[in-house]
């Protein structure tokens, strides 16, 4: 009876087509999960090369610009030459992937770029990525400390009659410093110690009364004319 029905008999419904979406589903999880992770060290390597290339390869020099400069108790003689400088400087770090820590820097107040007159130092500081620091100096010297330069007769003399004949006196400062260019990856921290040269030359005071300050307003950029890595 059942032989010569005329209705087909159904076929078993399965679960195959939920078990392959929730296959795809899995598989595209992966392919993201691995597309977030290559991004992930692809951008980590890009960031890494960055700071080798930057740090290791190409460190900038620091800038240094004079933003005062003034004197104050002036007097030259034939014997000797006394005064006392006040220097503003700003110091910045072009750098972006490191930070620079100087050392003292030596400073020294010259006449027209050559003969020192005067010798201060500064305290340690540091800058950071691209920041600034200012920094006060001040030079002084009667004429007779053993720690200041001895200012020869002929200097003296064309000191005074600079002065005398134009109302100014053309200085000039020069920096000398040990800096050292630091930067922290998560496995260490990388080290470049430099000796920086840095000149300011060129800097009319007007003197008037054993007193003066730099002629315009202008700040005035320092020159970094050596920059000598430690070995």
């Amino acid at each position: 009876m059942l032989r010569d029905s005329p209705y087909t008999p159904l076929l078993p419904v399965t679960n195959q087509c939920s078990f392959n979406s929730a296959s795809a589903t899995t598989d595209v999880a992966k392919h993201i999960l691995n597309f977030i992770t290559t991004l992930f060290f692809l951008l980590l390597f890009t960031c890494t090369l960055f700071i080798v290339v930057e740090v290791c390869f190409i460190p900038r020099k620091p800038s240094f610009y004079l933003n005062s400069l003034s004197v104050a108790n002036f007097t030259v003689s034939k014997t000797k030459l006394a005064g006392i400088w006040a220097a503003d400087f700003t110091i910045s770090n072009p750098n972006s992937a490191a930070e620079i820590s100087f050392e003292s820097i030596e400073s020294t107040v010259l006449y027209k770029g050559n003969d020192a007159l005067a010798i201060t130092s500064s305290e340690n500081f540091d800058v950071g990525f691209r920041g600034e620091k200012n920094v006060e100096m001040k030079f002084e010297t009667s004429g007779y400390e053993g720690d200041q330069p001895i200012v020869e007769y002929p200097v003296l003399r064309e000191i005074d009659e600079e002065r005398k004949s134009t109302g100014t006196v053309r200085f000039g400062i020069r920096l000398s410093t040990w800096a050292t260019y630091k930067t922290s990856y998560y496995w260490g921290t990388w080290r470049r110690r430099v000796l920086t040269h840095s000149s300011c030359l060129n800097l009319n005071v007007g003197v008037f009364a054993g007193n003066g300050s730099l002629v315009g307003d202008d700040k005035r950029y320092c020159h970094v004319g050596v920059m000598i890595s430690e070995r």
